[in-house]
């Protein structure tokens, strides 16, 4: 309870917190040689190691990796010419990845393919070996250089006056990328008092229970230029003149498309952590959905589970209440007005009136008030929870006290009247 009533809650007091920032990168075409040379030995590394676990069934432990390690960069030198750092990081990356497959139930990790357009390698910040300059928008890297790099004002200066953990290069849709993973302050949004459900669904990705509806972001004009340039670069000889230029246009446009999403749904997230206390959202079987060859597409593009990963870090990060309501809890069916459950409601359903009592519902947003109304439910649970567990001085000391030792005294009180009668 003091979590809720705190002066940094109501007021955003600033907190220590880790935060990616990505960063646009232009590597000469010597310094483009040498991150592609990591980027290849992180994943011949990768692939001799996970050959090891597959097929000769070695154990997945730091120190048995490592001695692999060793073993390769005696038998190809060429890998001592990456940086140290990064190829330590195969194996750390490689025995999380399969401790994903075993506890969590992940697919079991992939070999690494020359094919994949998007590839990447991470460097551990030691010593001060990647260092900003900021006046010169250049970024030392091991190994590599000094690279140019472009970003806002804003986030240069952040990486400038916070500490950098590591650093991931990627090479993604022709671009190449660099990740800065830091230590930051955040000051959190100031403290609000609304609460608000969300109802998720595939025709319309969010609706919520004040009566925002947000609809599919349009993007037919992106979808279309990709299939163009995809047909274009199939007409081309693989490899040629035409046809990397044909490749760079479809690169251009795969970028632009998920430019334009991210954007969307960064500012949709923001809005609503940034005007909201309370956030319920479902519990959604979205692997579940993935299996109807009709739905998946289209979950595909509209990408639900960013949205609700969105949702979750920045609700964390600005001190806000998500909560996620019951998988098979029935939103749709239930009247937000006098709570019927109306059994009969059909998939295709968009309104209907309830029974009981008249009221008509509009399918979605009837949803979203009803997950509100259990969210708020399930904090007041916990809440009343967490207060018979309190000792009553604490009680009082966060302004409940009283209420709750009216409560006991009241049920005494009872008690004490009906035991003479009895």
């Amino acid at each position: 309870m003091s979590s809720l009533i705190g002066e940094n809650n109501c007021y955003g007091g600033d907190q220590e917190v880790t935060e990616s920032v990505k960063i646009r990168l232009y590597p000469t075409d010597k310094q483009k040689c040498k991150i592609n040379q990591n980027i290849g030995n992180r994943g011949f590394i990768w692939n001799k190691m996970l050959g090891k676990i597959k097929h000769e069934n070695v154990k997945p432990t730091m120190k048995n990796l490592n001695n692999i390690l060793k073993e390769l960069q005696i038998d190809y030198p060429f890998l001592k010419d990456s940086e140290s750092s990064s190829r330590q990081q195969v194996f750390i990356d490689l025995i999380r990845a399969y401790n994903k497959h075993k506890k969590e139930g992940a697919g079991f990790p992939k070999f690494k393919s020359r094919k994949n357009p998007n590839s990447s390698f991470r460097i551990q910040a030691n010593n001060n070996n990647i260092r900003l300059n900021v006046r010169k928008n250049r970024i030392h890297v091991p190994t590599i250089g000094k690279i140019k790099f472009r970003t806002s004002k804003e986030y240069k200066q952040k990486i400038h006056e916070s500490e950098i953990n590591n650093m991931t290069i990627k090479y993604e849709n022709g671009i190449y990328y660099g990740i800065l993973n830091i230590n930051t302050k955040h000051t959190p949004m100031k403290h609000c008092f609304e609460a608000i459900g969300i109802d998720i669904g595939i025709k319309r990705p969010l609706t919520c229970s004040d009566g925002l509806k947000i609809e599919e972001l349009d993007l037919t004009k992106e979808e279309k230029n990709i299939k163009y340039y995809q047909r274009e670069m199939d007409k081309k000889e693989y490899g040629s003149n035409h046809f990397l230029i044909a490749q760079q246009k479809y690169w251009k446009a795969v970028n632009k498309k998920i430019n334009k999403k991210n954007d969307y749904y960064h500012k949709i997230t923001n809005n609503i952590v940034k005007n909201n206390q309370v956030i319920a959202i479902e519990t959604l079987n979205i692997k579940g959905w993935f299996k109807n060859s009709r739905w998946a597409h289209k979950l595909q593009r509209i990408a639900l589970y960013e949205i609700i990963r969105q949702l979750k870090y920045k609700s964390k990060r600005n001190k806000r209440e998500i909560i996620q309501v019951g998988r098979f809890f029935p939103s749709s069916q239930k009247c937000s007005n006098c709570g019927y459950q109306y059994y009969d409601l059909e998939l295709g359903e968009e309104d209907w009136i309830c029974p009981e009592c008249g009221k008509h519902h509009d399918r979605d947003l009837n949803a979203s008030i009803n997950i509100k109304n259990e969210g708020l439910r399930l904090i007041l649970e916990e809440i009343i929870k967490t207060i018979f567990v309190r000792d009553c001085h604490g009680l009082r000391c966060a302004g409940i006290g009283s209420t709750i030792l009216t409560f006991h005294s009241s049920k005494n009180m009872l008690i004490n009247r009906e035991s003479p009668t009895s």
